[in-house]
C-alpha cells in the first residue's frame, strides 16, 4: 500500500469532522465557517442561530469577534434578531445592537410615541398616557393605575383599595379624610367631630387628632361660633355666653362682660363706660405707667438688673402700690432687650403718670411713633437737661448694637466704649434711637410698668 503523506492525512481528518466538505474542496481549510456550512444541504440556517454570525453567535456568551449575544431563548421577546421587538437586543450577526427599540427617543413604525421613558404625554412602553392602561406613569401625575379595576365606587377593603378612574388617588374609602355618609358612620374616624374634617351635619371642624376643641373659627361641638348659643368660646374672643337675650345681666348680648360696671373673671377693671384711654380700656384692661427718671446716671448702671432696680426705686413715687418687680428699664445689651424682657402681649394703654396716653399695647409702642413724648418723671415733672435717656434699643424693642457701655457696667471716657441714647422730647424713632456717646456722661432712664 502506498504511504500517505501527512498533508493527505490532515485532509482526511477534516473530511471526517465536517460532513459535506470534500477533502479536495478548495475551501477545506475553512471548513466549519458559515460559508462552508451553507454548502451542506443537511444544514438548515433557520433553525441554527449560529449561522447568522460568528461560529458561536446564539450561545448567549459574547465570544471573540462578537459585541453582544442574547442567546436563543426568545421567550421574553428579546434575542439575536434583525427585527424590531420593542426591547433593546442584539442583532442577528452578534455584531451590535439592533438600531431601534422602545426608549431610544426615535419613533419606530409600531410605536405611537417614544420619549425615552415615562413623560407627561408618553408611557415608558411607547404608548400614549391613558388612565386605565395599567401602566403607572408618575410623570403624567398618575398616583396609581390598576387598569380595568380602576373604580370610583366606595371600597370597603382598606388593605387593597383600588385606584380611582382618574388615576389621581384611591377610590373612596374609610380613612381618605372624607366622610362618605352613605357608607360610613362614627365608627370611621372620618366621620367624627374633632378630626379636622367638616362632614355633615358638622358646619365646621378644626379639631386635631380626634380632639374636640374650641378654636377661633369653630366651637368644640363642630358648630359655627354664635354668641347666644350658650357655649362660651374663649378662643374666639367670647368672654361669656349665657344663651339669653338679656343685655344688662352679667353677660351682655355680644358675649362680653366688659362695660357693665362689674369686674368679671378675666377682667382687670370695668368702669362701665366707653372711654378707651381712661383708667380702664374698653377691653377692661388697666393702663400701665411710663416715666423718665428724674435722676441721671452714668453708663455703669449695674447691668440690666441694676437699671431695673433704679426704675423700681423711682417707681415708688410714681405708684407706691406697685411692687418693685413691676418695673423694667427700657434698655438693651447683648443679654436682653425690651423685646425679650417685656410683656409683649400687652394690649392695654401705656400712659404717663399724669394720664397722658403714649401708645396702646406693645404693637403700638413699637411702631416708631408715640402719641406723646415720654417727658415726665416719676414726680410728674419735666426732666432736667440733658433731655436724653440711655437706650441702645431699636424702635421695635430689639438691641441695636454693641453700644451698651460694656453691658452697662462702664462709665469710661474711652472713645471705644459708648452707649446709645434716646431723646425724651421725640415721638418718632428718635425717642429710643440716637447716636452713641461716652459712657462717662449722665443721662436719664425710661421706666415701664410691666405687670398690672
Amino acid at each position: 500500500m502506498p504511504t500517505q503523506t501527512p498533508a493527505l492525512l490532515r485532509l482526511a481528518l477534516l473530511a471526517a469532522w465536517f460532513p459535506g466538505c470534500s477533502t479536495d474542496s478548495p475551501g477545506a481549510s475553512a471548513c466549519g465557517t458559515a460559508a462552508c456550512s451553507a454548502t451542506d444541504p443537511t444544514t438548515d440556517p433557520s433553525t441554527d442561530v449560529s449561522t447568522t454570525g460568528p461560529g458561536q453567535c446564539g450561545n448567549g456568551v459574547v465570544d471573540p469577534g462578537e459585541t453582544c449575544d442574547d442567546g436563543e431563548e426568545c421567550s421574553d421577546g428579546v434575542c439575536n434578531s434583525d427585527a424590531y421587538t420593542g426591547e433593546k437586543h442584539c442583532n442577528a450577526a452578534c455584531s451590535g445592537l439592533y438600531p431601534g427599540w422602545c426608549g431610544d427617543k426615535a419613533m419606530q413604525a409600531t410605536e405611537t410615541c417614544d420619549e425615552g421613558g415615562n413623560t407627561l404625554a408618553c408611557d415608558a412602553d411607547c404608548t400614549p398616557v391613558e388612565c386605565g392602561d395599567g401602566l403607572l406613569n408618575p410623570a403624567a401625575s398618575e398616583a396609581c393605575d390598576d387598569g380595568a379595576e380602576n373604580a370610583d365606587a366606595y371600597d370597603d377593603s382598606p388593605d387593597e383599595v383600588t385606584c380611582n378612574t382618574t388615576c389621581m388617588g384611591k377610590a373612596p374609602h374609610c380613612g381618605d379624610g372624607v366622610c362618605q355618609e352613605a357608607n360610613e358612620d362614627a365608627s370611621c374616624a372620618d366621620c367624627t367631630c374633632g378630626d379636622g374634617i367638616t362632614s355633615a351635619p358638622e358646619t365646621c371642624d378644626d379639631g386635631m387628632g380626634g380632639t374636640q376643641t374650641d378654636t377661633p373659627t369653630c366651637d368644640a361641638d363642630c358648630t359655627a361660633i354664635e354668641c347666644g348659643d350658650g357655649h362660651p368660646n374663649l378662643a374666639a374672643g367670647e368672654k361669656c355666653d349665657d344663651g339669653n337675650d338679656e343685655n344688662d345681666d352679667e353677660c351682655r348680648n355680644d358675649c362680653t362682660t366688659c362695660g357693665n360696671g362689674t369686674v368679671q373673671p378675666g377682667e382687670e377693671c370695668d368702669d362701665g363706660n366707653t372711654v378707651d384711654d381712661d383708667g380702664c380700656s374698653n377691653e377692661c384692661i388697666l393702663p400701665r405707667l411710663v416715666f423718665v427718671t428724674s435722676s441721671g446716671f452714668v453708663g455703669n448702671l449695674g447691668g440690666l438688673a441694676g437699671a431695673d432696680m433704679k426704675c423700681a426705686a423711682a417707681g415708688m413715687s410714681a405708684n407706691p402700690d406697685l411692687p418693685a418687680t413691676a418695673w423694667r428699664a427700657w434698655l438693651s445689651d447683648d443679654t436682653g432687650s425690651p423685646s425679650t424682657r417685656f410683656d409683649t402681649n400687652f394690649t392695654g394703654w401705656y400712659r404717663l403718670v399724669d394720664g397722658t396716653p403714649i401708645a396702646k399695647g406693645w404693637s403700638d409702642l413699637t411702631d416708631s411713633n408715640l402719641l406723646a413724648a415720654i417727658n415726665l418723671t416719676e414726680n410728674v415733672t419735666a426732666p432736667a437737661d440733658p433731655l436724653n435717656a440711655w437706650s441702645n434699643t431699636a424702635p421695635t424693642g430689639a438691641t441695636v448694637d454693641g453700644s451698651h457701655c460694656e453691658k452697662w457696667t462702664s462709665s469710661s471716657f474711652n472713645e471705644d466704649v459708648k452707649g446709645r441714647l434716646g431723646a425724651t422730647t421725640a415721638t418718632n424713632s428718635d425717642w429710643t434711637h440716637l447716636n452713641p456717646t461716652n459712657c462717662s456722661n449722665s443721662f436719664h432712664l425710661y421706666c415701664f410698668q410691666d405687670v398690672p
